[in-house]
């Protein structure tokens, strides 16, 4: 308590654009779709980059949001921003400016110039910022993978930074509710994209997250045991048996593809089972209620008295 208490006194004395981001403020939908959606941009033009370090500008405009990014000689500028159509409950802009890494560096990346949100709440402006947002990493790991490619460099190990950090947020003990799981799950599959995984396990990846879909909404009709299956799933035995295996040589990934695809096949089966027990509970319940208002509803007609 007495450290949360000195957290909390020192918050009035940062200044505003460097208080970290309320993350639940960015767990919609439409805010979740544009994240993933800048991060696909950001990996397509490090995909498609020549090499060669030059200018160059790139924008996409979608119904609810528009992104824009801007490569110079000097900095990688990110500008991201909710249209008047968008969907999302809280409307923002977000901006992020990272020096190219032969200009200025820290750790072994771009030296992060600016990493802000501004975003309108009750009424009123305000400005956070995101550079610690575990939301953001992705984005940051594209801009950081951008700066590589557009000088020739590779970022495999950049790529096993953020597997990493995906695990980690997969086993946060904020990643309990189901919705904010399976996007994690979601995330965490998505990054493997980096590593030409085998298309038969992407496939049945794919297939694994679709039967997490498919549970979310009724979640809570499961027993206690069987959302605890689901949770280590998803937090432990996905992100354990794939981080093993992408760790391997790409000899040895050969090899062991068929005891991972067995592996997956599993708990994909055990999630259809789920799936199929949870139909059946809805049905139950069904039946419950119809013969609760049966009982409660049924007309008679009286008898005659005569």
């Amino acid at each position: 308590m007495k450290s949360l208490s000195m957290s909390s006194f020192l918050q009035l004395f940062t200044p505003a654009h460097k208080r970290p981001v309320d993350e639940h403020l960015l767990q919609d939908e439409t805010t979740t779709r544009l994240i993933a959606d800048t991060e696909r941009l950001l990996r397509r033009m490090a995909d498609n980059a020549t090499g060669k370090n030059e200018r160059r500008t790139i924008r996409r405009r979608q119904k609810d949001w528009d992104i824009k990014v801007k490569i110079s000689y000097k900095h990688i500028r990110l500008l991201v921003a909710d249209t008047k159509h968008s969907r999302s409950p809280v409307h923002k802009r977000i901006r992020v400016t990272c020096y190219r890494k032969y200009v200025r560096s820290a750790n072994g990346v771009g030296l992060l110039r600016e990493a802000t949100i501004h975003y309108l709440k009750d009424g009123r402006m305000h400005v956070r910022s995101v550079q610690h947002s575990s939301l953001f990493k992705g984005i940051l790991y594209g801009i950081n993978r951008i700066d590589l490619a557009y000088v020739g460099g590779k970022s495999e190990e950049a790529s096993f930074d953020l597997l990493a950090t995906r695990e980690e947020q997969l086993k946060s003990k904020q990643a309990n509710d189901i919705h904010v799981l399976s996007q994690e799950a979601k995330r965490y599959v998505q990054t493997m994209q980096q590593f030409s995984l085998d298309p038969m396990l992407e496939n049945k990846l794919t297939r694994i997250l679709a039967q997490v879909k498919r549970l979310e909404d009724d979640f809570s009709l499961l027993g206690y045991e069987e959302k605890h299956t689901v949770r280590r799933l998803l937090k432990e035995d996905l992100p354990s048996l794939m981080g093993a295996y992408l760790a391997l040589s790409k000899a040895n990934q050969m090899e062991q593809k068929d005891n991972v695809f067995v592996s997956l096949s599993k708990m994909e089966l055990s999630l259809i089972g789920l799936n199929g027990e949870l139909e059946t509970t809805k049905i139950e319940r069904m039946e419950h209620v119809l013969r609760l208002q049966e009982l409660r509803y049924d007309q008679t007609k009286p008898s005659d008295p005569s």
